[in-house]
């Protein structure tokens, strides 16, 4: 069900950016200014009391700044976010934080996304995150999406190939076994020449996958689970409540579940 369009004033168009953490070029993105919006929007949903699962990349940590600023203006909440990079900005602002050890269940989690798909279903992990913002957002009553129009695609895959995080020991049985379940290419993510290591010191694998077969996400995301030596995906079906999208024309459209 989409909601009437969010009343915001005009912002600037979507920006030509560079490549993105993972390698993807888009042709255009969400503005600093249009993110700093949605983030703004984000954070008036959170109560005074509540426990905020804070998420990773650009979208999210707009959100995180705005929040900081509520928490400046006096809101009391505890913040559990799903990177070193989230955790350090959220400590330099004083929003105050929490560990999965102290936190059993979370009120609202605010986050991005690479793709947007019909059904909330979700592509996430370019930044890199995605295992403990799953963890995170697995025990959020409420999981807010953040993105700018260029994120919202008409079945997942279209821009992104699906993330998959590994233990290094088994990197290349998982490698084959994605191309046993039909991946047509299978890429080990690299920086500055390195292998890539998430926050937890894992690799990170690539995955192109058939339209066909991210018709049904969720059994796909089953059997990438189930393989030894994977740890977690970037697909995030059933989890979503509800988009926040920055519009090429400025506005901001929210759709719910």
């Amino acid at each position: 069900m989409a909601d009437a369009p969010v009343e915001t004033p005009p912002k600037k168009p979507l920006e030509t950016v560079t490549p993105t953490p993972s390698g993807v070029t888009l042709g255009a993105a969400a503005s600093p200014e249009q993110l700093a919006n949605i983030g703004r929007v984000a954070s008036e949903l959170v109560k005074d009391g509540d426990t905020v699962g804070l998420g990773s990349g650009r979208a999210a940590l707009s959100f995180v700044r705005e929040l900081g600023t509520r928490v400046k203006d006096g809101l009391t909440i505890v913040g559990v976010p799903t990177s070193i990079k989230t955790a350090d900005l959220a400590t330099e602002l004083g929003i105050p934080l929490a560990t999965l050890e102290t936190v059993e269940s979370i009120d609202i989690a605010v986050d991005g996304a690479d793709e947007v798909a019909p059904g909330m279903a979700l592509i996430k992990g370019g930044g890199g995150n995605m295992l403990r913002e799953k963890i995170v957002e697995s025990i959020a009553k409420r999981l807010v999406i953040l993105v700018g129009e260029e994120k919202v695609v008409p079945h997942l895959g279209t821009n992104f190939p699906v993330f998959v995080e590994v233990v290094e020991f088994g990197r290349a049985t998982v490698e084959r076994a994605l191309k046993g379940l039909g991946a047509t290419e299978v890429t080990q993510r690299m920086r500055d020449g390195a292998a890539f290591l998430t926050d937890d010191g894992n690799p990170y694998l690539h995955a192109v996958f058939p339209v066909a077969i991210l018709e049904d996400p969720l059994t796909l995301d089953t059997q990438l689970r189930a393989i030894p030596g994977v740890v977690g995906t970037g697909i995030f079906v059933g989890m979503a409540t509800e988009v926040f999208i920055a519009k090429l024309d400025g506005s901001v459209e929210h759709r719910t579940a």
